[in-house]
């Protein structure tokens, strides 16, 4: 089926998207690519507390989505092939935001994921 979603999209929300904020406010950032968003106009547009907003900014950043300069947060992919699979992730939440959301909260916690990579390397080494 043509609408399902790609599997590109459900890679890069198994490998950096932990939750439903990062999502809205990495498509906020992309919907907005020549405007600064600081944390408080992030969180009051997310509807999410400023520390909240200040950490799901600085995780985007941190994974290549956005950059920093000044307090403020840009659209930034660090490559264009990120940046189409953002827009493919775009495409697919619009059509499929039950699904998408889905495989956000069926994900394992970060610490579980944490722990099962230190696990992976020393049972490599």
């Amino acid at each position: 089926m043509a609408d399902e979603i790609p599997d590109s999209v459900r890679r890069l929300i198994a490998e950096s998207i932990d939750s439903v904020p990062e999502l809205e406010a990495l498509l906020l950032l992309r919907e907005h690519p020549n405007r600064g968003w600081t944390t408080k106009d992030a969180g009051e547009r997310l509807y999410v507390s400023k520390p909240v907003a200040s950490h799901v900014l600085s995780v985007l950043a941190e994974r290549g989505f956005a950059e920093e300069a000044g307090g403020t947060f840009r659209y930034s992919p660090a490559s264009p092939e990120l940046a189409a699979i953002v827009d493919a992730l775009a495409t697919a939440y619009s059509r499929h935001l039950i699904e998408v959301t889905h495989l956000i909260h069926s994900k394992p916690s970060a610490s579980i994921r944490h722990f099962a990579e230190a696990f992976r390397l020393r049972k490599e080494k």
